[in-house]
């Protein structure tokens, strides 16, 4: 991936990889939040070529890269909140995605 130019920037990428992460964990990434994705890439001004290159690792199956937990842990709060309105956005909350949330949180090290 090309290096974003401002750590605003860097950290809304590691983020939405974190969201592709976790959308793709349970049983197949949902249109809502595939939609939920692109609304908070669009909110956050992703760079297109950031998010064309995520996509197409979605597209033709490579895995994602990992999301650096060292730039998410400078604004836990964001991340939670990110993750949370995704996992909530397709209307169904299922255990795997509660567990996932808890290992964002102890990875991020936000108490319970």
């Amino acid at each position: 991936m090309s290096t974003p130019s401002s750590p605003d920037s860097r950290f809304q990428i590691e983020v939405l990889k974190l969201l592709l992460q976790v959308a793709s964990g349970d049983e197949g990434v949902s249109r809502a939040e595939i939609d939920h994705i692109m609304d908070a890439a669009r909110g956050m001004s992703v760079p297109l070529p950031e998010l064309a290159e995520l996509a197409k690792c979605l597209q033709n199956g490579v895995p994602l890269p990992a999301p650096n937990l060292g730039v998410l842990r400078s604004n836990p709060k964001a991340v939670i909140e990110a993750t949370h309105a995704l996992i909530s956005s397709d209307g169904h909350i299922h255990p795997s995605e509660i567990e996932m949330l808890r290992q964002i949180r102890e990875m991020l090290g936000v108490a319970s």
